[in-house]
Parts: C-alpha cells; structure tokens; sequence
C-alpha cells in the first residue's frame, strides 16, 4: 500500500480502529490480572477494591519470572564456514557487549512478566545512541544503536483478522514523544509535525470509552499537564511492503515519516507465549488468566474466614437467682478456688470463629491451585513436597517438563531478538564497541567497529547459552562443579596425567570456599606444596611418554599422604563423604623437614 494515498491510509487506519476494539477486552483482563498481582495496597484507583489477603498471582508472576529469565542471556555465534570461523568469536563478544550495554536481562524479564499476564512484546529498532563527530569535520552525527524496548498491551496492535503471526497484515504501537524534538527532527515531515496536537492523557486513551489502560489505574486523576508539551504518534510495520510508517495517533493526516526497514524480514515486533497456541488466533492464553478463578476463590474464602474470626466471642451467662455465683466467678482470678452453689447455673456461650470445613475447603483449594500452576512451590525451591524421595522426584519430574516449555518459548524468543540485535549491529556503519578477551593469559584487544567484519551476516548462527538466564544459587553451582570432578575429573584421572593435565584440588577448596561463603574452609585443608600458576610439567622437564613402566617403592615418610589417598579422600568428601580423623590428619600434616 501507498502511506500517502489518503484512501489506502483511511482503509488502514480503519482496520487498525477495528482491531484495536477487538483486542480491548484482553486489555480489561489484562488490567484485572495486573490489579490482583499488586494487591489492594497498592496505589489508588478512584474505587473500591476487596482486599487480597494471600496474593497467590504475585507469588506465582515472581516464581515464573526468576527460573525462565533471571540473568543475562549469554549469546554463542557460530559460523560453518572456516574462513570466517575464527571472527564469530569477535563477533560473539560484540553482540554480548551489546546485550550488557542495553539491559538486555531487564527487558526479557518485563517481557516474562507480561506473557504471565497476556503476552510479552519486544520490539527491536535503532534507537538514539548520543551525538558522534565524524573524522575531519565539525558536525555532529547520531548514527543511533540496536535497541530493545518492552511494549505495553494498552500501546499495542496487530491484525486480528489473522490466524497467524506471520499473516498479520500490520503490526504497531503507540507512544509519547516530546512536541520539540519532532519538529527538530530532520526526519519527520515539517508541515505534518507542526500541526500535531498537545495531548495531556496517555497514549490512545479515550475517556469516553470507558476504557483506562494499566498505566492510569494507580492514579485518581489525569495528569494533565507535564514537564514539556508531548504528541502521541504510532509506527505501524506494513510487512508485505517492508515499510515503518510513522503516524499521528487519532486523526487521518499525511505520514510524519515513511522508512524502508532494512533489519530482518520478522520485522522489529516479537511476542512471547508461555503456553500453547489457541487454534487460529494470535492471542495466547496466559497463565494468569486460567489462574484467576482460584486466586479469587481462595481470596474469597479467606475474606469469609477473616470475618467469622472476627465475629467469634465468649458470652458468660447465669440463671436466674444465681447473680451471687456469677460474680464470684467474675473476680476471681486465674486458678483461685472460688465457691459457686450451683456450677451448672453459670457458663459461657461461644458464637462465631471460623468454620473447619471452610478451612479444610481453602486448603484443597490451595494444593488445587498449586497444580495448576505447575507445581508453584517445587519451582520456587521452597522444599521437598512428598513424603518419600521417590514421589518428590516424580513431582519435580512432572514439573521439570512443564517449566522446559516454557524455558524452550523464552530462549527461542531470546534468541530470536538477540539475531534481530545483531543483524542492526552488523548493518551498523558508525558504532565501535570497546571489547577485549583474554587467549591463553594475555589480554587481547578486540573492539567491535564496521572494518574488522568478515563474510556475510548470513554465514552466523545465534544461540542462547543453554540454562544462562536460570538463576542459580552458589549451592547448584558448585553442585555442578563437583559432579563434573566426580563423573568426569577423576575416572579420566589417568588420561589426563598422560597430556600432562591434573586436577588442582586447591583450586576446588579455594572456589567451594568462595561460592559457600566459607572463608576459614581454606585454615582447615593444609596443603604441603604452593599452587603454582601454570598447571602442567615443570617448563624445561621432559615430558612423560604415553607408556612407562612404573616402579612402587614403600617408604614411611610423613609427607601428608599420597597424591591417589589425598585424591580419594577428596572424592570422598564431594560426594557427601565423612573423612575419618587419620584421612583429615593426613590430609593436613606437613611435609617432614629432612
């Protein structure tokens, strides 16, 4: 289509009107799911809210954010062509720089949170990047920089007429932008910028709709007035024509701007789903939104419960023509003996207190929601949740494939925007990123800048690092360590020795001391030689052949043990072992002097 054909743009804006009214009741349900994860304590909405006593939709947001996208995504480049093999690795350091640079982790952790709740959208452009001076002259250039932004619902929309992402006909979002810096900005159209209107609420927000986006919720009122006058514009992508058209939000005027995208044939929109695709239709279903029912039945039962335990009381009571016992029994005090002349004359009648079978019913209700959300306290690592160690392992088993979807929909997602990043870096003929890595000791200089690429951009391939963006306790890193020693370190024991490799077990004490926080572990394990900083033969010694032939000699020399017994009892201890008092005596006696 043709942006400024006035009868094109009219047809487009329509389908966009048209769309945007179809996707406003995934909005409403979106603000629904978003007011329950922040609780009734939060903010002001100008309303009534019921009070949300166990906040079960916060607790299992949380739990899904930090095991799917807790760290930064690390990126491997590969390429299957040897003669650019070697500049992946360069590359690979540029797009990781990069990914640091722009809070890459942050974004992807927004966008987590939003696929809970709906759908997590990231869109991925060439944003400002600050002012550059070009070599030899005195003007001042912004070449600009990839960039990934996290975009809101209430901002978004795409061609609901699609069964497919791939079929969608437009893609866009709103946002705000400063008056000023449209009309200073070379790019957009003069005449189109000088007649855009000051807005005071937010994007795209209608009054009389009814409709308030999750940004305006929290607050009682409008604001209306800000630092500086702002327009509200929208970029919309036009996929079958390769175009970003840029457009004032609300009214038919010609484009502010019509660009040619160049980045990746996706296009700069990505959408995250946590869960399966609904039969033709682009809009998932969340986890949030098949978890409110039971968020709001246990909240409810435990309202009804707050108010029977505040309703309880203890009435006493006495017949008639027994006042004298009733007040003997008032003053007397804790364990007095008090004379009463008829005992069954005087009592107290309870009222009230909360019924066990509620009680009972919130408790399933609990377990109920648990399941549903994936077994939410055997991801969140709060304990063991059965009786045997068999079934807990069945149980993190059941748990382990519903959270491998979901992490295989986040890198998937990852790696897709970290290609889009790269593939802006690569186009990129300005920006230098300042990047060194270290190659057999040595610090090596290797700044990302447009002269140093090799081949194509195609002859790359994009991965995430498997389990980066896992958060992992100091515990499970070490755990991994020493599995690693014990499965592979020491049966290779003797391969190793033959390509002069050992396992240095003072390296092993000094990181389990690091990562368990355990400083004073490192005055209790003596070694009797100093770690020396090259592992390997003593540099001018001959080297082992690959066959020897080895003689035993058996002498008393207290020399702390052999390297095989201080091995063993290292083993011993890695794999949950209690040395005896003689191996830990052996293992801290000093060589004998003489």
């Amino acid at each position: 289509m043709d942006p400024n054909n006035e009868i094109q743009r009219s047809r487009l804006l329509k389908a966009i009107e048209n769309s945007t009214r179809v996707l406003r009741p995934f909005r409403e349900v979106r603000k629904k799911l978003v007011q329950d994860f922040v609780g009734s304590q939060y903010g002001s909405t100008g309303q009534d809210r019921q009070d949300i006593i166990m906040n079960l939709m916060y607790q299992t947001a949380e739990t899904y954010t930090m095991s799917l996208a807790a760290n930064r995504p690390r990126v491997l480049v590969t390429s299957q062509h040897p003669d650019v093999a070697w500049f992946a690795h360069s590359f690979q350091l540029g797009i990781n720089n990069l990914i640091k640079e722009i809070r890459l982790e942050s974004t992807l952790r927004k966008a987590v949170m939003d696929a809970f709740f709906t759908m997590g959208i990231v869109k991925v452009y060439t944003a400002d990047s600050g002012l550059v001076q070009l070599e030899g002259e005195d003007e001042w250039v912004d070449p600009g920089k990839p960039f990934a932004e996290n975009i809101s619902l209430d901002d978004f929309c795409y061609d609901t007429t699609a069964s497919e992402w791939r079929k969608a006909s437009f893609v866009m979002n709103k946002y705000r932008i400063s008056r000023d810096k449209v009309l200073n900005d070379d790019a957009y159209d003069k005449k189109v910028a000088e007649g855009l209107k000051i807005v005071s609420q937010y994007p795209g927000w209608n009054p009389d709709s009814g409709e308030v986006p999750i940004r305006e919720m929290l607050k009682s009122e409008t604001q209306e007035a800000g630092i500086e006058p702002m327009v509200d514009l929208m970029d919309v992508w036009l996929p079958k024509d390769k175009l970003v058209v840029t457009m004032p939000v609300g009214e038919n005027a010609k484009p502010l701007r019509v660009v040619e995208w160049e980045g990746p044939e996706s296009g700069p929109f990505h959408i995250l789903s946590l869960t399966c695709e609904v039969p033709d239709n682009i809009m998932p279903v969340s986890p949030a939104m098949n978890l409110k029912p039971l968020h709001d039945l246990i909240n409810g039962l435990m309202r009804k419960q707050r108010r029977q335990a505040q309703r309880q009381k203890d009435i006493p009571f006495y017949q008639a023509g027994h006042q004298d016992d009733a007040r003997r029994i008032e003053k007397a005090s804790d364990g007095e003996w008090t004379r009463v002349d008829n005992p069954e004359s005087v009592n107290v009648m309870k009222m009230g207190g909360v019924d066990p079978q509620n009680q009972a019913f919130t408790h399933s209700m609990k377990d109920t929601y648990d399941r549903m959300a994936g077994n939410l306290q055997m991801m969140a690592g709060l304990g063991p949740q059965a009786d045997t160690l068999g079934q807990d392992k069945l149980i993190h088993g059941a748990v382990s494939k519903r959270e491998a979807n979901m992490q295989y929909r986040v890198v998937d997602f990852t790696s897709r925007i970290c290609r889009d990043l790269g593939a802006l870096l690569w186009q990129d003929q300005v920006l230098e990123i300042p990047q060194d890595f270290e190659s057999s000791g040595i610090q090596v200089k290797a700044d990302w800048n447009p002269d140093v690429r090799e081949g194509d951009f195609i002859d790359y391939n994009f991965t995430i690092e498997p389990y980066s963006m896992m958060y992992k306790s100091p515990s499970e890193r070490m755990q991994g360590i020493t599995n690693f020693i014990t499965q592979i370190g020491l049966p290779m024991q003797g391969m190793m020795e033959q390509y002069g490799g050992t396992i240095d077990i003072q390296e092993i004490v000094d990181m389990y001391s690091e990562l368990m926080d355990l400083p004073r572990l490192k005055e209790i394990i003596k070694f009797q030689e100093q770690k020396q900083d090259v592992p390997g033969p003593t540099p001018g010694e001959p080297a082992k052949a690959s066959h020897t032939v080895r003689e035993s000699v058996r002498r008393s020399v207290p020399t702390g043990g052999t390297e095989q017994s201080r091995s063993n009892v290292m083993q011993q201890v890695l794999q949950g072992g209690q040395p005896n008092q003689q191996q830990m005596a052996q293992m801290g006696r000093e060589k004998a002097n003489g």
